[in-house]
């Protein structure tokens, strides 16, 4: 005997709760973009998957600790990018953009660039903040 599966379920958004009955996971194809979210037990989005209304696709981690660092992989229109960002404004980066340059981006608490190094589509290697170069912020 031959097996059928089951014909598909089609819906814009599925919900999976945990024993109490508290969603733990979303699928969903509502808004701007297809997205997966996981729960935390504090019902906070804890990681996302998702497309954005361009087809970009990003990765996002919440920090279960108040006020820790959060973390994104992200393909955006100025190119790709892993950030890294802390409440108060300190943030890293790394980047690969749609030109061809690369680098590593290094913002204080207070917002303010201090620091990175760039490679140029062309090659040519920038220092910003170290050994006395002033960075594009200053």
């Amino acid at each position: 005997m031959q097996h059928i599966p089951p014909p598909p379920v089609t819906t814009s958004e599925i919900r999976v709760v945990d024993a109490a009955g508290t969603p733990r996971i979303l699928l969903s194809a509502a808004g701007d973009g297809p997205a997966i979210v996981l729960i935390g037990r504090d019902t906070k989005p804890a990681a996302a998957i998702a497309l954005d209304s361009a087809d970009r696709p990003s990765v996002k981690l919440a920090n279960p600790s108040p006020g820790g660092p959060v973390a994104a992989i992200e393909i955006d229109d100025k190119g790709a990018h892993v950030k890294f960002d802390r409440a108060g404004g300190a943030s890293s980066y790394l980047f690969l953009n749609n030109g061809g340059t690369s680098g590593v981006v290094l913002i204080d608490a207070k917002g303010v660039r201090q620091a990175a190094i760039l490679v140029g589509a062309d090659g040519k290697v920038t220092l910003e903040g170290v050994e006395g170069n002033a960075p594009a912020g200053r």
